[in-house]
């Protein structure tokens, strides 16, 4: 509906060029929005405003301009008037808005997205990356689900998709799990080996020392730690990935790239970004780093970097903070960063940039990372990383995701009773379900903190925003349901007559079906913004207008003696349903054909 108003400006502005009467290169990009005051009309636009200075006119005079000259040849338009500095506010036909039934129907499961790939541009959504030493646990929950959702949007907006999962495979965590798993591996021999401290003491590091065991049997019991170190290594990152795996495939997400950070230690790429960096001329030698703005001074006594400051004293620092040339780089950085330790050695950040460089040497046109809230800190550093490498910044985007406190009976959930280790992510799926768990992470922007009360969406009332959500696709699955009960199957799209259609009439009606119209603009603008609760939002006010409209009608049922308006209400209702099954699709949210009516309501 909205693209029918654009043609109609575009076709007006067009033939004002033609005829002499405006004179343009190219108008800019206006909109057409609904207006927030019904009394205005049916949309709202800009174009008068927005198009003044490329044709030279007044923003009133130019709207006047509009309005006595329109190209309609549809004849969609009923009225446009001029409102405040140049607004032009217009009302449209009955029919199409009653159209738009048969638009959605015919669109099917396709209704909302774009033609896949498109746009022609490639993305890439870096999520969930846990270090495969454990488990997803609830930790990740709010980023895997948010990772995914907003992976599965870019998608609808017709990108071509890439979902990554960055494995740290290398370093002192996946050394630890190594030595951790072989001496389980020991003690189910009956060796007396103790755990040392910081070690992985939970249950599941004992099922992979018995999958080993089972595999191997006692082969490795009495070799050489040069033979059974990677052995035990491989075979607990392995075994942990497979969980891993598991439990997001429980939680609908699924990844098609891991990408090994050891491959990138393998293949010199971790070595070899350092030199790049000197080549650059953007590295120096020194005891410490510099800060911007504050010339030698060390770093803050409260950062990260201070607390191991022993641990840096001498080495390659890069100069994520201090660099300039000719006033180009604007970096993020308070600090230069150390890329190798004064024994040679690189550091975390050293990989994690021979990452990003990977990322953008693969010729990505938008590269999507969502982190932990815990992990803002290191974004500047990467930011001015890939500055100093000369690639473009506006590629390179990051989603901060800042923790949910889980709670039952008022009080937080972080250990599972079960296994006396971290609530893991499938016990959360387990006890609250897959499409709970997603709406909830989803409900609200990524830095917005709130808790999630498990006691609360497991109740079966309008007072659970999960459950009331898909009760409103349920509930149109259940009326298209029962009037084939009561003899009256819907005609379907291809069979609806424009007498049945007209007979959607009322204000309610028609701003459902408007609603409806929209989703695709939804979709497109919560992908640019990477905010897949605006998709959400909209699912909610669409459910919360037809469950009012259900309730204020129910004296005018959608069933009735009068064959022509059963049909464009059963229309209505039908395209509703496709609607929300399209946009719970896209947000990884199940459409469920039955659901048993709250209380209040049976």
């Amino acid at each position: 509906m909205k693209q029918q108003v654009k043609a109609v400006i575009n076709a007006t502005l067009a033939s004002l060029k033609a005829s002499g009467a405006l004179s343009y290169e190219a108008i800019p990009s206006y909109s057409v929005e609904v207006p927030k005051n019904p009394e205005h009309g049916d949309w709202s636009c800009n174009v008068a405003m927005v198009a003044s200075k490329a044709t030279g006119k007044k923003s009133p005079e130019l709207a006047d301009l509009i309005i006595k000259n329109l190209v309609d040849p549809d004849a969609i338009i009923t009225s446009i008037e001029k409102a405040g500095p140049g607004f032009l506010n217009l009302r449209l036909k009955d029919s199409v808005f009653q159209n738009v039934a048969r638009e959605v129907l015919k669109a099917g499961q396709h209704f909302g997205r774009q033609q896949p790939k498109s746009t022609g541009k490639k993305v890439m959504v870096e999520f969930v990356s846990a270090n495969p030493t454990g488990p997803v646990h609830i930790g990740h929950a709010r980023g895997a689900f948010m990772g995914d959702a907003i992976a599965r949007l870019l998608d609808a907006a017709g990108h071509d998709v890439t979902r990554e999962f960055y494995i740290n495979d290398f370093g002192k965590q996946v050394e630890t799990l190594a030595r951790t798993v072989f001496k389980r591996y020991q003690q189910l021999f009956g060796a007396k080996v103790e755990l040392a401290e910081g070690e992985y003491p939970a249950e599941y590091v004992i099922d992979i020392a018995k999958t080993w065991r089972d595999e191997a049997g006692d082969a490795y019991l009495n070799k050489p730690e040069s033979e059974w170190f990677p052995k035990a290594m491989e075979i607990g990152i392995r075994e942990n990935l497979k969980a891993i795996r598991k439990t997001l495939a429980m939680a609908n997400i699924s990844h098609d790239v891991f990408f090994s950070e050891k491959s990138l230690h393998d293949a010199g790429k971790v070595r070899s970004i350092v030199d790049v960096y000197k080549a650059r001329g953007v590295t120096y030698e020194a005891a410490e780093g510099k800060r911007r703005e504050k010339g030698d001074k060390v770093r803050s006594e409260d950062s990260k970097a201070a607390k191991f400051a022993d641990k840096q004293l001498g080495g390659t620092f890069l100069m994520t903070a201090t660099y300039q040339e000719n006033e180009k780089y604007v970096l993020k950085d308070e600090e230069d960063r150390v890329i190798l330790r004064h024994d040679g050695t690189p550091v975390y950040l050293t990989a994690d940039l021979a990452y990003h460089k990977d990322k953008f040497d693969r010729g990505y046109d938008l590269m999507v990372d969502v982190f932990g809230a815990d992990h803002a800190g290191h974004v500047p550093r990467i930011q001015s990383g890939m500055q100093l490498l000369g690639f473009d910044q506006k590629k390179l985007q990051f989603v901060l995701v800042q923790i949910v406190r889980i709670t039952r009976k008022g009080e937080e959930v972080k250990v599972s009773k079960r296994k006396g280790t971290l609530f893991e992510l499938a016990e959360l799926i387990e006890e609250a379900g897959a499409d709970v768990c997603r709406f909830i992470f989803l409900m609200k922007t990524a830095n917005a903190q709130f808790d999630f009360d498990l006691d609360a969406v497991q109740k079966q009332s309008k007072d659970n925003p999960v459950f009331y959500f898909q009760y409103g696709h349920a509930r149109c699955a259940s009326i298209l349901k029962k009037a084939v009960e009561k003899g009256v199957t819907f005609v379907g799209a291809e069979a609806l007559t424009e007498a049945q259609l007209s007979r959607l009439v009322l204000p309610e009606e028609k701003m459902m079906l408007k609603k409806m119209s929209l989703l695709s603009d939804v979709v497109q603008g919560a992908a640019d913004k990477l905010e897949p609760h605006h998709v959400l939002y909209y699912c909610q006010e669409l459910i919360g207008d037809f469950h009012s409209y259900y309730t204020k009608y129910k004296s005018d049922p959608i069933v009735s003696e009068d064959k022509d308006k059963t049909q464009g209400r059963l229309a209505l209702v039908a395209a509703l349903k496709q609607t929300l099954q399209c946009a719970f699709g896209i947000l990884g949210i199940s459409a469920p054909e039955h659901m048993e009516a709250p209380p209040e309501e049976e």
